[in-house]
């Protein structure tokens, strides 16, 4: 059994289906949601008196000083960390601090003295230990 093409069986018109419509409505979505906000900018005046308005220099404070101080503690923060770290062992320079040797015996040098060059003289990747 042949199926005959959606715009044959409606005389040549073509009808909506479901991602049409899904695509209408994500497009109207997206134009008209960043409207929303500027609803209140619509409205009617209310007959309101208006109070005091903000001087220039409160504006400067508000609009400009205050995202700045924002963007200076957040800029702060993320550099206090690296900046109160001490400085880093990089490869190629000499080593300044004292030796440490981790997970090593209680008593470093009575294991050193006690060690025969003899019997680390073979092993490692050949296995034989």
């Amino acid at each position: 059994m042949t199926t005959a093409p959606l715009s044959r069986l409606n005389g040549g018109r073509r009808t909506w289906g479901r991602r049409s419509s899904r695509r209408i409505a994500a497009i109207a979505t997206g134009l008209l949601l960043p409207l929303l906000p500027l609803t209140p900018a619509l409205a009617l005046d209310d007959g309101e008196v208006p109070g005091k308005s903000l001087s220039t220099g409160m504006v400067v404070v508000i609009y400009v000083l205050v995202p700045l101080g924002i963007f200076a503690v957040i800029a702060l923060l993320s550099v206090l960390p690296s900046a109160l770290r001490r400085p880093r062992y990089r490869p190629g320079r000499p080593w300044t601090h004292d030796p440490l040797w981790f997970n090593g015996p209680d008593d470093p040098d009575k294991a050193l003295t006690g060690a025969r060059p003899g019997a680390t003289a073979r092993g490692g990747a050949s296995a034989e230990w």
